[in-house]
């Protein structure tokens, strides 16, 4: 019978801290709890009131929500992003989400390169992964950059597609860096004042459908740019 390899306990390894971390540590186990809850419900003042709580570790437990997002489903991380911008400032609450999100998307990056496709599906349908699965082999890493740029696409389906193909994690990481920083910024900018309303999210929204359409049509020379040592 063949021993395990180093990768595998490594990996067997995080899970077991994870799960121990929460079932014994009670103030983990209700921040995960809280948190949850407040972005299922897309609850804003409750978020507001979670984060607020922990005083001087405000932007901390704001990165970590930004971060713990990505592993909920249909949760999108705009909910955070405007929490962020209505607490901390457009500025800073920018910062912090961008950080969340570059973390949170790492994140899923590495479960489906560490644990495969069977815990994947688990989170993300096997049709959805399929299809991100061919707009990559057709684009390659500037898919990352074109669906970031777009808020309809979940980051979620985006992160766990590139974690299960051959693409290099910095390449994702440059890529969705960059790529996820517009959207960000802009939400950012509505969420410090709430009272702007859905027509004014819609037009933005609209804005970065456009900029990613255009990103796509000169993509070839982008691509060139940003990975020129690529062939």
């Amino acid at each position: 019978m063949a021993k395990p390899t180093m990768g595998v306990i490594y990996r067997i390894g995080v899970l077991v801290v994870a799960i121990v971390a929460y079932l014994y540590f009670p103030i983990i186990q209700e921040f995960l709890e809280n948190g949850i809850a407040y972005l299922w419900c897309r609850d804003f003042e409750g978020l507001r009131q979670l984060i607020l709580s922990y005083g001087l570790w405000a932007p901390v437990c704001s990165i970590m929500l930004m971060t713990l997002q990505s592993l909920v489903p249909f949760v999108p991380g705009l909910a955070i992003t405007i929490t962020n911008a209505w607490i901390f400032g457009w500025q800073y609450g920018a910062v912090y989400s961008w950080i969340g999100a570059l973390l949170g998307a790492s994140l899923d990056f590495g479960i489906a390169r560490w644990y495969g496709r069977p815990v994947v599906e688990k989170f993300i349908d096997s049709k959805c992964l399929k299809i991100m699965n061919i707009f990559l082999q057709k684009h390659g890493i500037l898919s990352v950059f074109i669906t970031r740029l777009t808020p309809i696409i979940p980051f979620k389906v985006v992160s766990y597609g590139v974690g299960l193909s051959t693409l290099s994690f910095c390449q994702f990481v440059i890529a969705t860096a960059i790529g996820q920083a517009p959207a960000i910024l802009l939400y950012s900018v509505i969420g410090q004042n709430l009272t702007h309303g859905i027509h004014v999210t819609i037009m933005i929204t609209s804005l970065l459908i456009v900029i990613g359409a255009i990103v796509h049509y000169y993509r070839d020379d982008i691509e060139h740019k940003l990975f020129p040592d690529k062939e």
